[in-house]
């Protein structure tokens, strides 16, 4: 599906982005996105949290803005 509108930055350079593109991509309030700079081409992704210490993206322990993973936790846990 492609999606696409034109929008203004205001004086701060904010940028309202549609609904219609944060339903597609799940995005609801308080959702962290990452903004990606690629020669001129930015890129939007709803963020995926992952473990701090193996980069595992399954059966997190969230605290805040910081995660690890089950088996990172069990393996901290056995020293």
């Amino acid at each position: 599906m492609k999606i696409s509108m034109v929008r203004r930055a205001d004086a701060l350079g904010r940028m309202v982005l549609p609904e219609e593109i944060r339903n597609a991509l799940g995005i609801a309030e308080g959702t962290s996105v990452r903004l990606t700079l690629d020669g001129g081409r930015v890129t939007l992704e709803k963020e995926t949290p992952q473990c701090a210490l193996c980069g595992s993206t399954e059966n997190l322990c969230v605290q805040g803005e910081n995660a690890v993973c089950e088996k990172c936790v069990n393996s901290i846990a056995k020293i």
